[in-house]
Formats: structure tokens, sequence, C-alpha cells
């Protein structure tokens, strides 16, 4: 007798309101998981796994900057026309300018780093300090074992060029003064011609 009771009152022959997964074999009601309830908007973990922040690729922020990546916050390219930077920069290298003005042609410009080189139309006509200059830097350059192109490029960067010219393509026709510093020749003022 008894043996028959708890056959009859286990959960798999009564229709399966409790226990563990579905609902018996052949009832029609539904079974109720074991565990508890949590709320949808917790965060759930997988058991036995326990999350310790950031991962290899999940994280917010890995880096400088904080915007996802070795080295991405970094400032890239030429400071702004109207950063203190160039005027620091033209203060520390002791410019002199020179009298005169020249026309030449823009050889080349890097957008990057906001520098370029001026070609001359008649290098004959600069001041005999800047020809001076322009040669000793070739010297040091040939002396380095480096290539020399044009003996005559003048180097000029972002700041010294009029608004107007940007963005600066090659062989725009210049006009421009020249000026000497601690590093050799410069030009300065370009304007369009």
């Amino acid at each position: 007798w008894l043996k028959g009771a708890v056959a009859a009152s286990s959960p798999s022959t009564m229709g399966g309101t409790k226990g563990k997964g579905s609902a018996g074999k052949g009832s029609a009601g539904k079974g109720k998981g074991k565990g508890k309830v949590t709320a949808p908007w917790i965060k759930q973990s997988a058991p036995g796994w326990v999350s310790t922040g950031k991962g290899k690729k999940g994280g917010k922020s890995s880096g400088k900057g904080g915007k996802g990546g070795k080295g991405k916050g970094k400032f890239r390219g030429a400071a702004p026309l109207n950063s203190q930077f160039w005027v620091k920069k033209a203060e520390s290298e002791n410019r002199s300018e020179l009298p005169g003005s020249f026309t030449g042609t823009v050889s080349s410009y890097n957008f990057k780093f906001g520098w370029g080189f001026i070609l001359p139309d008649d290098p004959k006509s600069l001041p005999k300090q800047a020809k001076a200059k322009l040669a000793e830097a070739r010297e040091e350059a040939v002396a380095a074992g480096k290539e020399v192109g044009d003996e005559n490029l003048i180097y000029f960067r972002k700041p010294d060029v009029d608004k107007e010219l940007f963005p600066l393509q090659k062989e725009t026709a210049v006009t421009f003064s020249v000026y000497v510093d601690d590093k050799g020749t410069g030009a300065c003022n370009i304007t369009s011609s």
C-alpha cells in the first residue's frame, strides 16, 4: 500500500507542478525551474565565472586619451596657425628677417607636419647671407650622407603662409621674404603672386 501511495504522489506521475525541468510525461501543466528568480535589469554572470572588468577586447578605453586604442588620443598633425607653439619656436631660433621680396613656386608641402619648400624663381637675387646659409646646409647634408636635391630650395612653415593660400598646392606661384636663423635659411610672409 505505501509503495503505491508514494509512487502516485511523485511529481512525474501527478502532473508536475513542482520539480526540476519541465512537466512530467503526458502532463499538460508547465513545470517550474529550480533556482531563484532575478530581475532582467540586473547584470547576470555565468555560474562559476566571475567578470573581472575589462577583457582583451571588450573594454571601453585602452591606451592614451581614452579613444579605444594605443596612442589614439594623441594629437596628430601640425599645430593650429594661431597656436603659441609657432611663436615660441620662432623666438627660440633667433630669426633675422632679411630685406627684399622674392617670387617662386611651392615645391612641396607636408600637411601633416606643417612645413614645405619653395623654389625661388631667381636664386641669384637672394641676399648673400641667405645664399651662404643655403650652401652651409647643403654641405652639412652631404657630410651626413644625405641625398641633396635642388640646393636652392627654401624651407617654410605653416604660420609663414597667408591663410588665403590654404589648402596649399604644389606649383603655386608665391611671393615671399627670406630670413636666416640658427638652423639656416627660411621663407616667411608667403602670399600668392
